[in-house]
C-alpha cells in the first residue's frame, strides 16, 4: 500500500504484507482477494484520517466481493479498471412506466467497441490520437450503478484501435480526476524500483516472516524518507526528477568526506575549504 500526492506526483510507502499461501483446497483468487480486502481495511481509519476519500486499486481488484467490500464496510470511493470487454448496461433515462410492475431501470447492453456517445459523452482530449468520454453505467459484475471513464486511441487512419475502461463508485467525481488518480498508480512502481536498486530490497536472507517483513517495509520506508527530506523540499518549479542514486550517492560522499576531513583537521570554517567540502559531497551526482 502506498499514499500517492497527487499535487507533487509522486508516491510514499504505507505498508507492505506478505501474501499468505493457499491452503490445500481452497480457491487461490478467492483467498487472495480476501486477504487484501483484510489488509486495505485494517488501515482503512488511518487513510481516511489523512483526509484520503477514495483508494486506486489493480484492475486484478475489479470484483464484486473486493470493490463492495470496501465501499460497504469504509467511508472509502474505489477507482479501479475494468476489462476491455466488460460486461455494462447503460441506464433508463426515458418516461416512466405507467401502471403496475417494476419500473424500468437499464436499456441495452453497453458494446465497450463502439460505445453510444449520446450517453457516454467526450469529456476532454489526451491528445490528438486519444480522447476521453465518461457517463454512468450499470455493472453486471459488480452489480451496482458505476461512473465510467472510456479512453479511446485512434490509429494512423482515423478509426479507434484500442481502448480502456477506468471506473470509479463514486458517481460524481470529476472524470479527468478519475484518469488523473488512476494514472498516478503507476507511482508505487517506482518505489518497488528504487527500493530493489539502491534500498537493499532484494538483499535480504532471512527466513522468518518477520524478518522479512521488516526488511521489506525497512527498505521502501528508505525510498519514502529520501523523498521527504531531499525532494518535497525543493520547491517545484526548480525540481528535476527524484534520484535515489543522487541521494545514495550524497551520503557515501559525506560519509567518506568527513573521515578524511576529521583526519587531516581541516577547518570547515573557512570559506575554501567549506568550498572543498561541498565539492567532495558533489562527486559522481547527477545532479550536481
Amino acid at each position: 500500500m502506498a499514499i500517492i500526492d497527487i499535487e507533487n506526483g509522486t508516491g510514499f510507502s504505507m505498508e507492505a504484507v506478505q501474501t499468505p499461501v493457499t491452503p490445500k483446497g481452497q480457491d487461490r483468487e478467492e483467498s487472495s482477494v480476501f486477504h487484501h480486502l483484510n489488509v486495505v481495511l485494517r488501515r482503512c481509519a488511518e487513510v481516511e484520517s489523512l483526509g484520503i476519500k477514495v483508494g486506486v486499486f489493480d484492475g486484478y481488484f475489479a470484483k464484486a466481493n473486493f470493490v463492495n467490500g470496501i465501499t460497504d464496510n469504509s467511508n472509502l470511493d474505489v477507482i479501479n479498471k475494468f476489462r476491455p470487454d466488460a460486461n455494462l448496461r447503460y441506464l433508463y433515462n426515458g418516461p416512466k412506466h405507467e401502471g403496475k410492475g417494476r419500473p424500468k431501470l437499464y436499456e441495452g447492453k453497453v458494446n465497450t467497441r463502439f460505445i453510444d456517445r449520446r450517453r457516454i459523452r467526450f469529456c476532454f482530449a489526451i491528445d490528438e490520437d486519444t480522447h476521453v468520454f465518461s457517463g454512468p453505467a450499470y455493472s453486471i459484475s459488480l452489480k451496482r450503478i458505476v461512473r465510467i471513464v472510456y479512453i479511446e486511441h485512434y490509429g494512423a487512419d482515423g478509426y479507434a484501435d484500442n481502448h480502456a475502461i477506468l471506473f470509479s463508485t463514486d458517481l460524481t467525481l470529476d472524470p479527468g480526476k478519475i484518469y488523473l488518480y488512476y494514472k498516478q498508480r503507476f507511482q508505487i512502481e517506482f518505489l518497488f524500483r528504487d527500493a530493489k536498486n539502491f534500498a537493499g530490497l532484494e538483499h535480504c536472507q532471512a527466513r522468518s516472516a518477520q524478518k522479512i517483513n521488516f526488511h521489506v517495509n525497512a527498505s521502501l520506508t528508505t525510498v519514502s524518507l529520501a523523498k521527504a527530506i531531499h525532494y518535497l523540499p525543493i520547491p517545484k518549479e526548480e525540481r528535476e526528477s527524484f534520484s535515489m542514486l543522487d541521494i545514495k550517492t550524497l551520503y557515501f560522499n559525506q560519509y567518506i568526506t568527513d573521515l578524511i576531513f576529521s583526519k587531516l583537521a581541516f577547518d570547515l570554517s573557512c570559506e575554501k575549504i567549506r568550498q572543498l567540502y561541498d565539492e567532495c559531497l558533489s562527486i559522481g551526482r547527477l545532479a550536481a
